[in-house]
């Protein structure tokens, strides 16, 4: 078989001994083989990680996309402490869905994890509808167009999946959310997009999904299809413009009335939150830990100025963008909540710094794409003060960044920890801006 071989150079975690194995795509499917087939041993000839979510010294969620006797199936392994997986797999198989000739659900008590097919899920109860739509669901994504089949195009194990809506002639007219039952309130979803889209309607050049229907019973948004393309298929000159427009579709997002939408308070920048970061990044990496300790210490003690709170697009980096030669959609807007408008604007810009740091972009490039957001930013609304943008650009390198290196197991930022530590120190003491 081929597969790519996780290298996570993370400190033992004594809590989760099966981490190591999970993350060796080689090494969980040779587990695989023999117990996923319902008559037997089978032959997994590839495997490939393609998510994973890693809490240091509490779960491991991995996504494996498998080829199974020359059919592809998605898994999902959720590793477990202290015998949890026992009672955990007893749910389980409990209503799963019958996924051909693998097992729904797979228990492997020696590293206390449960493997899910999909489309089960430890939680995503209304996954096998999403990828399989009812009669009462077929007229979510439009009146005139019934929706009839779906393609997986993103999963979030127990918490959220995406599905490309599809006609009975295979054309895409929406693109359908499922969320875990009670974690968020699907109207008030269709309500900020529904908002957003308006804002940016009146506005040259940029744009953001509205809802087509939505389920509550069911947990399911349907949003429209964009139109554009993803980032990293820009040309290098189009990537200076996208970026402008980025800037200019979150500067009027920022200024749109979040009442009724659904937002909470954005917690990711606050302070406690930036310091258990960084405390996660010490003991996962040692031997960055006195860098990473010293930056909580000195972005505990240096709060921002404060900043009257915006409706945040949550998730800010260029991804979450689709663009076209004179347009950009903005899309993703689930993690939308209140706080400083300096949280957007620094996360990009530490994705960006992220991005010289690991080789995406070369670091003149990068000051270039910062400068062009800030820029398009500026058209709609003035920038945050210099020492509130300082302050969340090193704190989204380190709450952001540097940790979800360790929690998406992500071995380049890892290897590179260093250098990106390093970045955080120089922008708090001397600032973000190009």
């Amino acid at each position: 078989m081929t597969a790519t071989r996780a290298l996570t150079a993370l400190a033992p975690d004594a809590a989760l001994p099966a981490r190591d194995v999970l993350l060796d795509p080689a090494a969980a499917a040779q587990r695989l083989e023999t117990r996923l087939g319902i008559g037997g041993p089978v032959t997994i000839s590839d495997a490939q990680i393609v998510r994973c979510k890693y809490r240091i010294g509490e779960s491991l969620r991995v996504v494996l996309r498998v080829t199974v006797d020359g059919s592809d199936h998605t898994i999902v392994a959720r590793a477990f402490r202290n015998g949890a997986s026992v009672p955990a797999y007893s749910r389980a198989v409990t209503g799963a869905v019958p996924t051909g000739s693998v097992r729904p659900v797979v228990h492997d008590s020696e590293l206390d994890t449960v493997w899910w097919t999909v489309p089960n899920d430890r939680r995503l109860t209304g996954l096998p509808d999403l990828l399989a739509p009812t009669d009462d669901m077929a007229g979510l994504a439009g009146k005139t167009t019934k929706w009839a089949t779906s393609e997986l195009v993103e999963l979030a194990p127990e918490r959220s999946a995406t599905a490309r809506a599809l006609d009975a002639l295979g054309h895409t007219i929406g693109y359908a959310k499922a969320y875990a039952p009670g974690t968020v309130d699907v109207a008030a979803f269709a309500r900020r997009y529904d908002r957003v889209a308006a804002a940016l309607a009146v506005v040259d050049g940029v744009s953001a999904p509205r809802a087509l229907g939505i389920s509550s019973p069911r947990d399911v948004l349907v949003l429209e299809p964009m139109p554009g393309c993803r980032w990293d298929e820009l040309s290098p000159t189009d990537l200076a413009p996208a970026l402008s427009r980025l800037g200019l579709a979150i500067a009027t997002m920022h200024g749109v009335d979040p009442a009724g939408c659904g937002a909470g308070t954005f917690g990711r920048l606050g302070i406690a939150r930036v310091v258990h970061s960084a405390e996660l990044v010490a003991a996962a990496l040692p031997e960055h830990s006195r860098t990473a300790l010293g930056l909580a210490r000195d972005l505990a003690a240096g709060e921002p100025p404060a900043e009257s709170r915006v409706l945040l697009h949550g998730d800010c980096h260029p991804k979450n963008a689709l663009a076209e030669p004179d347009g950009l959609a903005l899309i993703d807007l689930d993690q939308g909540a209140l706080g400083a408008a300096a949280a957007d604007i620094g996360s990009l810009l530490a994705r960006l710094r992220h991005g010289s740091i690991v080789g995406a972009h070369d670091p003149s490039a990068g000051e270039g794409l910062a400068r062009a957001f800030l820029d398009g930013y500026a058209r709609a609304r003035a920038l945050p003060h210099p020492d509130s943008l300082r302050w969340h650009t090193a704190a989204a390198l380190v709450a952001e960044r540097a940790i979800r290196a360790v929690n998406r197991v992500n071995r380049p930022a890892i290897a590179a920890m260093g250098d990106l530590l390093a970045e955080a120190d120089r922008v708090l003491r001397h600032g973000a801006l190009p």
